[in-house]
């Protein structure tokens, strides 16, 4: 049984409990910038899924293999995972495909107008994996979908082969006993904070236009915090597709204790990474933790400033867990 807290900066890695690794000293190590993946322009597909209610998604897609299935965050669109380089090198190794979720960017109702969110947007993924034959895959989620990717390994965890958390993780519930475990999260903003909103808010009025639609979603109204729900964000209230919303469907609890597979969560280390992932570290069999040194939310993703760190624990921990031939 694995239980994994991984600090890892420029030049240093320790592994511990997360108590005792947020109490380390920090180093001249610990502190240097972490080098940034440069923004990519192109190299995907984009292609359009239409679902059982006529939603129409917006998926695109890289690489050849087994495929690794990634959720954007909230307000963000399915090549933020392209263009940040992250999903174009797993797709050295791997069929990459990043899913539109309702509300977001290209994916719009039947009526080609933007839609709300809804409490059970893994269900879109679930069907989306069964209209393309995709029986298992590796999963992940950024923020938003993180929270998604939660909620899948709740429904069907028999259909992933690993999970990944990005600015994310399972939360303690609150008031219980475990909340109060959770270690003192390390104080002060990440420098490139700022930078990482002006490039955020850049790129989601670039890709409200390739849309045409009206984005609320700037950095500035949607916070680390809302992120991490599926319904939380803004959106144009204006242009809402008439479509009803689907009825809510119950999805078992989530019990990480029966949950054996690989399980990874990165998160910069001005972005409650305890508070994100205490309980993942507790209850999860096969846990791994990364945390990135000076990043906060954005920066911890967005295009121009993913660290490469983030890429490469991705890439090596997709890789080693890929079925064997």
């Amino acid at each position: 049984m694995l239980r994994m807290t991984t600090l890892l900066a420029v030049g240093l890695i320790a592994f511990a409990a997360p108590a005792l690794a947020n109490a380390q000293a920090p180093t001249a190590a610990q502190v240097q910038e972490l080098p940034n993946i440069p923004a990519v322009a192109g190299g995907w597909q984009d292609k359009f899924w239409t679902g059982p209610d006529g939603t129409k998604f917006h998926y695109v897609e890289a690489g050849k293999g087994t495929p690794v299935i990634l959720i954007h965050g909230s307000g963000g669109t399915a090549t933020n995972w392209m263009a940040n380089g992250l999903a174009m090198a797993l797709a050295k190794t791997n069929h990459v495909i990043a899913l539109e979720m309702r509300g977001h960017g290209q994916t719009v109702g039947p009526d080609g107008k933007r839609q709300r969110r809804t409490p059970n947007m893994d269900l879109d993924v679930l069907a989306f994996m069964d209209a393309m034959k995709i029986h298992k895959a590796h999963i992940g989620g950024f923020s938003m979908g993180g929270s998604i990717t939660s909620q899948l390994l709740a429904r069907a965890p028999e259909r992933f082969y690993t999970a990944h958390f990005g600015g994310s993780g399972v939360r303690e519930v609150e008031g219980s006993e475990f909340a109060k475990m959770v270690p003192p999260e390390p104080r002060g903003t990440a420098p490139l904070d700022a930078k990482a909103r002006e490039l955020y808010d850049a790129r989601a009025k670039a890709e409200a236009a390739k849309a045409g639609v009206t984005n609320t979603n700037t950095a500035s109204n949607v916070s680390a915090g809302a992120a991490a729900s599926p319904t939380a964000a803004s959106i144009d209230q204006s242009n809402l597709s008439s479509q009803p919303a689907p009825a809510a469907v119950p999805r078992p609890p989530l019990d990480l204790t029966k949950i054996n597979m690989p399980i990874l969560a990165v998160v910069g280390e001005f972005d409650a990474p305890y508070a994100r992932t205490h309980r993942l570290w507790r209850e999860a069999p096969n846990f791994k933790r990364v945390i990135l040194k000076n990043r906060g939310h954005l920066s911890s993703y967005i295009a121009g400033l993913a660290p490469e760190l983030y890429r490469d624990s991705l890439v090596e921990f997709i890789t080693a867990n890929n079925p064997k031939k």
